[in-house]
């Protein structure tokens, strides 16, 4: 793609940009700054990368406005880099478009509602009453049960399962073996006998939410579990019954929230967070890796360690555990001292 084709694209969308260099030369692929071709974008966003900015081969780099003069390559300066890229990247890997196709394979119940440009790829099953709105891509093996619904240009993964009764906004991705809306870990015990307890509730999905490969998200055990619009969830996330997420929330690979779990509003959750159940976290809270957070956070900011305590506490605390070695020995030839002089 010639590159003058991306600017242009870049501005429908918005940028504010200043270019530096031949806008007639071809771009066709993203590449990192050190293994780029002449005919590769990349960027720069962190510093400790600086020297292959000075070495690369990449027809293009995106840079931070400060940035000016920084590289002798054909360079884009932007206020946020990365977005840029993400933007470039995008144009440069477009997804496999929706169409209107079936496959022969695919079993769609009689009764369930197809869109217009919608893809059912092989295999694919769709049960009674569900409803797909236009333009949404199933990829093969995925399950839709009966009377679920999905947004317009929704994009299921393989062998994804959106379980029954389930709501999808918009533009939601659920990726390749996802389940959503299965049944949640709720059961009774009698004399030692345990007892399962239906799980009456659903999930609700908002608008422009991406939920990775692998996550479970139950569906509620008597309300919904509800995830709102502009989250991002990866890999292997599990969200227990009743769990909510807050707008613009992100949470990374291998969280889990126990059930009833109540998430804030642009809230950021490192890999490996734990969340006990029936807890709430404000608005704009930000937990460290493995944190584990066992009580409600009602004021915003970095929380690590477990139980989760804020970060510049628990960083203290760290430095401090590390001269517990240090400070017994000192307390020992104190004690040995004390002991020689009280004798």
């Amino acid at each position: 793609m010639q590159l003058h084709k991306i600017l242009a694209f870049l501005a429908e969308n918005g940028v504010d940009y200043d270019f530096v260099g031949d806008d007639s030369i071809e771009i066709n692929q993203v590449s990192g700054l050190d293994n780029a071709r002449a005919d590769q974008v990349s960027f720069l966003t962190d510093k400790k990368y600086l020297d292959y900015l000075q070495t690369t081969q990449a027809g293009l780099v995106i840079l931070n406005k400060k940035m000016v003069d920084a590289t002798h390559v054909a360079h884009l300066l932007v206020d946020n880099p990365y977005y840029v890229y993400a933007l470039v990247a995008q144009l440069l890997n477009p997804l496999k478009p929706a169409s209107n196709f079936i496959h022969p394979s695919a079993v769609v119940h009689q009764d369930a509602i197809v869109g217009d440009d919608v893809y059912i790829g092989e295999n694919v099953v769709v049960q009674q009453g569900v409803k797909i709105e236009s333009g949404s891509y199933l990829a093969a093996g995925c399950v839709i049960e009966e009377f679920t619904t999905l947004g317009k240009q929704c994009r299921i993964g393989s062998n994804a399962t959106i379980c029954h009764h389930c709501s999808l906004g918009d533009n939601v991705i659920i990726e390749a073996g996802a389940v959503i809306g299965g049944d949640g870990f709720g059961w009774a015990n009698n004399q030692g006998q345990w007892f399962k307890i239906p799980q009456v509730g659903r999930v609700i999905i908002g608008n422009n939410v991406s939920i990775g490969n692998n996550v479970t998200v139950d569906r509620g055990a008597i309300e919904d579990t509800i995830i709102e619009d502009n989250c991002i969830i990866d890999n292997q996330v599990h969200l227990a019954h009743n769990v909510k997420i807050g707008s613009g929330s992100a949470i990374a690979g291998q969280a889990g929230f126990a059930g009833s779990t109540v998430l804030g509003k642009n809230c950021t959750v490192a890999g490996q967070v734990g969340f006990a159940g029936h807890i709430e976290i404000t608005d704009n809270v930000h937990f460290l890796a493995k944190a584990g957070v066992t009580h409600d956070i009602t004021e915003s900011g970095a929380y690590a360690g477990f139980p989760a305590i804020k970060a510049s506490d628990w960083q203290k605390n760290s430095v401090r555990v590390r001269q517990l070695d240090k400070l017994a020995k000192q307390v020992k030839a104190l004690q040995k001292q004390i002991d020689i002089l009280s004798n």
